[in-house]
């Protein structure tokens, strides 16, 4: 027992290491990204399935990727506690979950689950004044050779995110749906190029950018339809000739 406790502790720490030595390359680039950011704009956060997407137009506006590859949701949490945005952004989509159900980090026990609900309920709250909506994306499925993840953890923790929207109001999406392989946490094949990143990304950038379009659109044409138009302002009554032309022999 005393040496499994070990090599969990050094499991540990050699990913966060690695983790870490990632936030520290990506931080400048993030920094400088979020010092442009606008109300339009579209926060990226979570994992390496967020940081692979790149920064797509997501529903006609610009997005800024924050996202670090290999985070948990206790590194996005963290990572997130070192950047400050400087206006309210549009939107928010998390993509996280793949790094919590690593086998090794025993996904199956329910002590486990309820941490990684309580690090991406941390994330939804520091994400809220940052963005007028947040998006949570479900857990990607894995491929079948990927031993090293528990496809029985996908449900799992995914049903935590979707109930942790619906406490609190953020948007549960599930861009991976057409590539599920049933409801066992599995891909169908071809969706991989390791049984855990996807082959291209692309797909992805454009479900998001649907369901970001789709979302906010409902939103913003709510909020037009909520404003009352504008009174029309009439012209006054143009002044008799004689007037006009009493006050202009009278100007100095």
């Amino acid at each position: 027992m005393g040496a499994h406790w070990i090599e969990t502790a050094a499991r540990h720490w050699r990913h966060g290491r690695i983790v870490g030595r990632r936030f520290a390359e990506r931080r400048p680039g993030i920094r400088a990204a979020l010092r442009a950011a606008a109300p339009d704009s579209v926060l990226l956060a979570g994992n390496s399935h967020a940081e692979f997407v790149g920064a797509p137009d997501l529903g006609g506006r610009p997005c800024i990727n924050i996202a670090v590859g290999g985070s948990t949701a206790a590194d996005c949490g963290r990572h997130l506690a070192a950047l400050r945005v400087p206006v309210r952004c549009a939107a928010a989509v998390l993509i996280i979950g793949t790094n919590d159900i690593q086998r090794w980090r025993h996904p199956e026990r329910a002590r486990v689950a309820d941490r990684f609900e309580a690090d991406v309920g941390g994330i939804l709250r520091r994400l809220e004044p940052w963005a007028a909506r947040v998006f949570v994306a479900a857990i990607p499925p894995i491929g079948a050779g990927a031993a090293g993840r528990d496809p029985a953890a996908v449900a799992v923790f995914t049903a935590r995110l979707a109930a942790l929207c619906a406490a609190g109001g953020y948007a549960f999406i599930d861009p991976f749906a057409p590539w599920r392989s049933g409801a066992g946490g599995l891909a169908g094949p071809g969706l991989h190029r390791d049984g855990v990143h996807l082959a291209d990304y692309a797909p992805l950038a454009a479900a998001l950018a649907r369901a970001v379009a789709v979302d906010i659109g409902t939103i913003d044409a709510r909020a037009s339809a909520a404003v009352p138009p504008a009174p029309v302002r009439r012209p006054a009554p143009a002044a008799p000739l004689r007037v006009l032309r009493a006050a202009w022999i009278g100007r100095p």
